[in-house]
């Protein structure tokens, strides 16, 4: 049964190609504090297959507030601070997710 109040999001990063292995890092460090957040559900991130500078991650909150909270934790602004000359364009790309079912 699908949890019609979570809030799912996809947040693509594409890393400089100098800076690869230090944003793994980030993201890595990041997703260990996020998954103790108590309105997290899902913290999941990847790098694309055959493209090692895209991260994908896949996330996943109790419900918009939650998701809100969340955006507004300290480590949330200090990453994306961090990620700001470590990535192409202006950060991460958001993606929000509806259930189907």
């Amino acid at each position: 049964m699908t949890d019609i109040n979570a809030k799912a999001v996809i947040a693509e990063v594409t890393a400089l190609p100098e800076t690869v292995e230090k944003v793994r890092g980030l993201l890595c460090d990041y997703g260990r504090i996020v998954r103790q957040e108590p309105g997290n559900r899902a913290f999941a991130c990847r790098q694309v297959d055959g493209r090692p500078d895209k991260f994908v991650v896949y996330e996943v909150y109790a419900d918009q507030a939650a998701f809100e909270t969340h955006l507004s934790a300290p480590e949330n602004a200090r990453l994306n601070a961090k990620l700001g000359t470590l990535v192409q364009g202006a950060g991460s790309v958001l993606t929000f997710l509806i259930p189907v079912e």
